[in-house]
């Protein structure tokens, strides 16, 4: 994905293919689960954390449609999250991130406007001279940031990085689900009791 939009010279503002959301929902609205998208879930395998809604004490942000997810903090982690499609949960984000809808564009696409490297270099300097934990860039500042202009992609070539980006968040469920499966059965099968399912 990140090679075709690479290939693309025409740049344009961010603001011109994502608008940013801030619909914010708090603790006491949240439903009894909820999908948690936070820095914690992505670093873990990019997918959002099932948790009690009464565990979260603080507001969210709404995730209410297939978006991006851009990081606040420390933007030369490329925490850049394409959420292709939504869980069957109330989808919550961290307010460390950016919500951005995109416009005209599939959110792969507009994820690999974002992935590329001379985004994220330039990214990197906008917070240069910050520190630490105060390495945080504005939302302002990342709809200003120039990306390639992915409305120029060829029909076959939005298609496929459409795909992908589909394809990509399918495997990720389908590997959390095994390596639930796996941890469910471990403990049983390390301790040698009989009576496991038939056939699974």
């Amino acid at each position: 994905m990140l090679a075709i939009v690479g290939r693309l010279s025409a740049y344009v503002p961010l603001s011109s293919l994502a608008s940013r959301s801030t619909a914010c929902l708090d603790a006491q609205h949240f439903d009894s689960t909820v999908a948690h998208y936070s820095f914690a879930a992505f670093d873990g395998g990019a997918q959002p954390s099932r948790v009690g809604g009464r565990t979260i004490r603080s507001a969210k942000l709404v995730v209410s449609q297939p978006c991006v997810l851009f990081p606040k903090l420390n933007p030369r982690i490329p925490r850049i999250w394409n959420i292709t499609s939504l869980p069957s949960e109330m989808a919550l984000a961290s307010t460390e991130f950016v919500v951005l809808r995109p416009v005209g564009v599939d959110t792969s696409a507009l994820w690999a406007a974002l992935r590329q490297p001379d985004v994220l270099a330039e990214l990197r300097q906008l917070v240069g001279g910050m520190t630490g934990s105060r390495q945080r860039i504005q939302p302002t500042q990342l709809l200003r940031v120039w990306v390639r202009d992915v409305r120029r992609l060829t029909p076959g070539h939005a298609a496929a990085i459409a795909n992908l980006g589909a394809l990509c968040n399918e495997r990720r469920i389908e590997s959390a689900r095994l390596a639930s499966c796996r941890d469910a059965l471990l403990p049983l099968l390390m301790s040698g009791i009989d009576g496991l399912p038939a056939g699974r």
